[in-house]
This record gives structure tokens, sequence and C-alpha cells, in this order.
């Protein structure tokens, strides 16, 4: 089924979880350490993960942590 358009922001919040999860997995990291780098609790990490809701420092910590290429951080940070 086609993306609609007017759940955008939804879809865009998915791709980062998403992107995240995926991230994580390849570089064998878990929830508790991410949650660790940016100062929270592993329960709030993983509510903030299914909500796609982080904030502009937290995100830069998660994706210097992950590794990022430029290229993916500005895809990203477009969300």
């Amino acid at each position: 089924m086609p993306r609609v358009t007017i759940k955008k922001k939804d879809y865009m919040k998915a791709d980062l979880s998403q992107w995240i999860v995926g991230r994580m997995y390849a570089r064998h990291l878990r929830q508790a350490d991410l949650a660790e780098a940016i100062g929270i609790s592993q329960p709030a990490f993983c509510q903030r993960l299914k909500n796609g809701l982080f904030v502009y420092e937290e995100l830069l910590t998660i994706l210097n942590k992950l590794e990022a290429t430029d290229e993916e951080i500005l895809k990203l940070m477009k969300l």
C-alpha cells in the first residue's frame, strides 16, 4: 500500500525508529547502551524510540554512537 502524504510525519518518525533499531542490531548495541549515552533510562529510551521523539542533542549523540555517515545524518535530520 502506498504512503499517503497526510501521514508523512508519522512515516518519518517510523523511518527514524527503524533506522535506529537496524543500526543498533548491526553494531551489536542494546537500548540500554544508547540510553546510557544520552543520560536516560532504558524504558524511557524505549518509549522515545517508539514515538520517534528525541531532543536534538540526544539525536546527535545517538547518530554519533551509531556511526552514521554524513549522508544518513542529513537524511535523518530532515525528518
